[in-house]
């Protein structure tokens, strides 16, 4: 099953810190990102190819995960308020290993950068249809794991 970290942070600085801990602690490079506004980028605006390319691509990248609407534009808004974002991806003992790590490095919660009281639905109110009966603990987890930590857990 794949399985993928991220965390939001303040800075770069910060974003490096944590991938060099990654590492460390054997999170394989090639499944460690750091995503980061485009220099001189004004992540909302439509009028340019590139940032709106930025945003299509990162919106896509957090729904293939299984992010919902509301993180994706609760990260979408962070990169765009300058804050930079960590995916560490692998097996799931390595994405809920990096999560530890990035928890760490006090990422930034998701009330903190969206202004909103309210974060994810409950573990019950996320379940759709179906899984209730094949008892996928995997996305309760996640869910649970979200609810609870800065970085969030996504398997899929």
């Amino acid at each position: 099953m794949a399985a993928t970290a991220v965390g939001l942070f303040a800075n770069e600085n910060v974003a490096e810190s944590v991938a060099q801990a990654l590492r460390a602690n054997a999170i394989p490079q090639q499944g460690i990102r750091i995503i980061s506004k485009p220099a001189g980028a004004t992540v909302n605006t439509a009028t340019s190819t590139p940032q709106v390319d930025f945003v299509a691509g990162l919106s896509r990248d957090l729904r293939s995960m299984g992010a919902t609407d509301h993180e994706i534009d609760a990260y979408l808004n962070g990169v765009k308020q300058g804050k930079v974002l960590v995916f560490a991806s692998g097996s799931l003992a390595q994405a809920d290993a990096a999560c530890a790590v990035m928890n760490s490095y006090e990422p930034i919660e998701m009330e903190e950068f969206t202004g909103v009281g309210a974060a994810l639905p409950s573990v019950s109110a996320s379940v759709n249809i179906g899984e209730a009966e094949t008892n996928n603990i995997s996305l309760k987890e996640d869910r649970k794991r979200a609810k609870a930590d800065g970085a969030r857990l996504f398997s899929w």
